[in-house]
């Protein structure tokens, strides 16, 4: 098996066994960075819908996606280079995985069985994984744009930077993106 196929299969596999039996993460949607694994496909129009991209839509538009799933996937691409580019940091191969979850406490119920802690995140970024975990009712282009400064700060460098300094870089990003 493929490597990057190895992390989808076990990012789902992670992600379905730290979720309640009746949701079960089993489609996907793979764009040039990221696999976006989702339970239904109701879940890709909410993302597209909530993640708005402003100023820098015309980066999509350009692509002329066809449908709503790569629009999406464009979406994400789009942030993915924007993010690099606002930190200057290009991590050769990059990808990795982001789980689209209906709710903050979903998010918060696999947080919470992969690290044993109750955080009120409406989003993280699991290293171990190289997976974002996102509520779909909390999703927009500035958390997308944080949770993504941690992969690309971990892919960049090969190890976790201190979370102090992860976090004031990717508030940084988040207050910069769009700029």
């Amino acid at each position: 098996m493929r490597r990057g196929a190895s992390r989808v299969v076990l990012a789902v596999l992670l992600a379905s066994l730290t979720l309640s039996a009746s949701v079960s993460l089993g489609s996907e949607l793979k764009t040039h960075y990221v696999t976006v694994v989702y339970n239904d496909r109701k879940y890709l129009g909410e993302f597209n819908d909530n993640v708005s991209l402003g100023s820098l839509s015309y980066l999509v538009r350009n692509r002329n996606p066809l449908t709503a799933a790569e629009e999406t996937g464009d979406k994400l691409d789009v942030i993915v280079e924007r993010v690099e580019a606002v930190l200057d940091m290009f991590p050769r191969g990059l990808k990795f995985t982001v789980v689209l979850l209906p709710s903050s406490r979903d998010v918060q119920k696999v947080y919470r069985n992969k690290y044993g802690r109750s955080p009120d995140y409406i989003a993280f970024y699991s290293p171990r994984d190289n997976t974002v975990f996102v509520s779909l009712d909390d999703v927009r282009v500035g958390v997308l744009a944080h949770e993504l400064t941690h992969v690309i700060l971990v892919n960049y460098f090969g190890i976790s930077p201190p979370d102090k300094i992860q976090e004031v870089l990717a508030q940084f990003v988040e207050t910069h993106f769009g700029n």
